[in-house]
């Protein structure tokens, strides 16, 4: 039997296995699972596409408000949805229905994430808020002020701590048991946007509105390297795999990564098969399957696993 295994390097065509097409409005937050991806608009549509057909599914919510977030969690059970208006959709995906609905948050949100041990899920807003539920219950444990601007990104950085990218520039540092803060630092002029860990060397990258990617101990956060990366914001950061990352930016571009060497190894533009417009989103499963999307419209899929 053929085993499978993910193959970049300085010599891969990035030419991606589907383009989807059907929003009516700038895609916003993407996020998939093993047989779907899922997308949301500014058409106030979240959509579902399927990966082996390349086609758009029957499956589509239609959202009160413009959603800004989406997030995939409980081993991809469920989906939340942020709307700009601050409320939370929780949506049962095997059951095809909303099952929560959360009015919390009073500003849009634009960060979700679902700790490695499928526990918590942390939800950031536009004010600076951060509220944490137990997935199992969808019980809400505490919700924070913590006066950072715009919480656009939320990570785990080790089993007990996860870190915060705020609109004031600042990364934030708090423990999951009863989320005090550890540690603040500035990272990024005008705000820090992303965050990524990369596992092997244990250090944490931020982006932010300077187009700067910043290179961190995670252990120590003190600054290791910083590279100009793009002409604007960095709004998407994610493994592709062990070795390799992309950025995504206001400038229209996506960017391929040697994560070791820290070297771009492939561009994508709107010259070649990119974004003819800002690229607002990504994700990546961290095995060779990614994604992005942006205000032109499109979702771009690509899959680099291969037989061997």
């Amino acid at each position: 039997m053929k085993s499978t295994k993910t193959i970049i390097d300085s010599t891969t065509e990035f030419i991606p296995k589907h383009v989807f097409q059907g929003h009516n409005g700038p895609i916003y937050a993407i996020d998939f699972d093993d047989e779907y991806v899922y997308s949301a608009s500014a058409d106030r549509f979240v959509t579902r596409w399927d990966k082996s057909r390349g086609k758009q599914d029957s499956f589509a919510i239609r959202c009160e408000a413009v959603p800004f977030s989406i997030q995939l969690f409980s081993s991809d059970k469920m989906l939340a949805i942020g709307l700009a208006t601050g409320q939370v959709h929780i949506v049962d995906l095997e059951q095809k229905r909303e099952i929560h609905h959360f009015t919390q948050h009073q500003a849009g949100i634009f960060s979700m994430f679902e700790t490695n041990d499928k526990r918590l899920l942390c939800i950031g807003d536009a004010d600076g808020f951060l509220s944490v539920w137990e997935t199992a219950t969808m019980k809400l444990l505490i919700i924070l002020p913590l006066s950072c601007g715009k919480i656009r990104s939320i990570r785990q950085i080790n089993q007990t701590e996860i870190v915060i990218a705020g609109g004031s520039g600042e990364v934030l540092v708090l423990e999951t048991e009863f989320f005090n803060e550890l540690n603040r630092f500035y990272a990024h002029e005008a705000g820090t946007s992303v965050l990524c860990l990369d596992r092997r060397t244990n250090e944490l990258i931020t982006g932010g509105k300077d187009g700067y990617l910043r290179w961190w101990d995670a252990e120590a956060l003190s600054l290791k390297k910083a590279l100009p990366a793009h002409k604007g914001t960095i709004y998407g950061l994610e493994f592709i795999d062990e070795h390799h990352f992309a950025s995504v930016s206001l400038d229209k571009s996506v960017k391929i990564w040697n994560a070791l060497e820290r070297k771009v190894i492939h561009k994508i533009t709107d010259k070649s098969i990119g974004h003819r417009r800002s690229v607002n989103t990504m994700c990546s499963n961290g095995n060779g399957q990614f994604a992005y999307a942006g205000d032109d419209k499109l979702i771009h899929f690509f899959d680099f696993h291969k037989q061997v």
